[in-house]
């Protein structure tokens, strides 16, 4: 657990969402029943003790990665091998061969087709260009040489993530608004001009919870820090740094594959 606090991934791509999915819950029940907020965060910290927070995250984080075969899918492919294509991709045509021509002499064996060859063989040119990333994803691992390949991979991680425990946030705003409703119930027999101020702002957050969970996190929320982060990873190509890396030999390459 505290590796994951000060973990900065951990914390933004896997805490952070599984604390938002609690969020509404824990404020509805602090409004409705003030006098157990000590309670509250009394039994807050014992399940933080307990690992639930840690166990949710890291569901958050494979519901997470099983969306993205078809957030994947719906786009087209991965954003870093549809950035690569010639047909697909949002960079200029001289960046583009800039980044395939580094990636070339940085990869031992590989080699990206013409035009005609892309098109007439669209799948292996996306083989070809996964091989090349899964590369460039290794050699920037250095979080502070590449602050930020780092930082749109969190922010990219953070909300495919928040998409993958977005059902069960959406049970726990539910929740919040059938439990609120009654207590309200039950505390004024019925009488909704004796609800309090309280039961009906905790009612309120939890609509408000739903309509964020609802209408914001979808897959759009996530595509577009999807391709920040492989813009920023091709983006890596034009650094010196990259320069620096070095590259394994053929022979290294065919023992490490058997």
């Amino acid at each position: 657990m505290i590796g994951s606090i000060l973990d900065p991934y951990d914390r933004k791509a896997r805490l952070y969402p599984a604390l938002l999915v609690m969020l509404v819950p824990v404020i509805s029940a602090t409004l409705v029943a003030p006098v157990f907020s000590s309670q509250l965060a009394g039994l807050a910290s014992l399940t933080i003790a307990l690992g639930g927070l840690m166990l949710l995250s890291s569901l958050g984080r494979e519901w997470g990665k099983r969306k993205e075969p078809k957030l994947f899918e719906s786009w087209g492919g991965t954003p870093t091998t549809l950035m690569l294509l010639r047909a697909t991709s949002q960079l200029d045509h001289l960046t583009l061969d800039r980044y395939r021509k580094v990636l070339e002499e940085k990869v031992p064996g590989l080699q990206f087709p013409d035009s005609a060859s892309e098109a007439s063989d669209p799948a292996n040119t996306a083989v070809i260009c996964e091989s090349a990333v899964k590369w460039l994803r290794e050699a920037t691992r250095d979080t502070k040489k590449f602050a930020l390949v780092f930082a749109e991979n969190t922010n990219y991680g953070f909300r495919r993530n928040l998409l993958g425990v977005k059902p069960l946030a959406l049970v726990m705003c539910v929740l919040t608004l059938a439990a609120t409703a009654l207590h309200a119930w039950q505390s004024t027999a019925g009488n909704l001009f004796a609800v309090t101020a309280q039961s009906w702002s905790s009612e309120v957050v939890a609509c408000i919870g739903l309509v964020v969970w609802g209408a914001v996190v979808n897959a759009d929320f996530v595509k577009t820090t999807a391709f920040a982060y492989a813009t920023a990873l091709l983006a890596a190509c034009d650094s010196p740094l990259i320069a620096t890396v070095q590259t394994k030999s053929r022979k290294t390459s065919a023992t490490n594959k058997s």
